[in-house]
């Protein structure tokens, strides 16, 4: 008797899933569910980043670093959702805009947190625009607050500021981190237009 249609479907599922299985650890099953979930965000992330002037690799690394694209991601100082807003951060952006903020609630939703989140690394970003490191000290900010970056800024805005004069390591970590994957994230896109 031949096999029934079900039967071949499913033994097709179960061979695809034992090959899934056998692929290397850079391509095990979380690590292809993280990869689906970060491509879900693409247009958004792309939309956001340009309404706010950012490369959209950028703002995806920076939800890769903050949240490995968990829209419920909560931190460890009660940071929120894909770009791990603070209340501080929150404020400042419904201050900006003449409205009340938000409900923390609200703030999980991944249109509004990419907002919110995208508005402030631009803010920051423009903030050290005519500094020669203006990524490494916008990224300082959005990690360690602006008291920090203004701290590890260089008198003279045309002096590179190394990575290595961060004082913090998890700052420091955190940058290379972001900057490596920005590349990574715009080598990507890239290589499909």
């Amino acid at each position: 008797m031949p096999p029934t249609r079900q039967a071949v479907v499913l033994a097709a599922i179960a061979a695809a899933l034992l090959c899934l299985a056998a692929l290397p650890g850079s391509l095990t099953w979380r690590r292809w569910r993280q990869h689906a979930r970060a491509e879900s965000f693409d247009d958004l992330i792309e939309t956001t980043a340009r309404r706010h002037g950012l490369a959209p690799a950028l703002v995806k690394a920076v939800v890769w670093k903050e949240s490995r694209f968990q829209i419920f991601c909560v931190g460890r100082a009660n940071e929120i959702g894909l770009m791990q807003i603070t209340e501080g951060a929150v404020k400042d952006w419904s201050d900006a805009r003449g409205i009340a903020p938000p409900s923390r609630c609200l703030c999980f939703d991944p249109g509004l947190n990419l907002e919110i989140g995208t508005w402030y690394l631009a803010r920051a970003m423009r903030t050290w625009k005519d500094y020669r490191s203006a990524d490494v000290l916008a990224l300082a900010e959005y990690n360690a607050g602006g008291s920090r970056a203004r701290a590890w800024a260089p008198a003279n805005p045309q002096q590179e500021l190394a990575v290595s004069q961060v004082s913090f390591s998890s700052t420091r970590h955190y940058i290379v981190e972001i900057k490596s994957k920005w590349h990574d994230f715009e080598q990507a896109r890239q290589s499909l237009q």
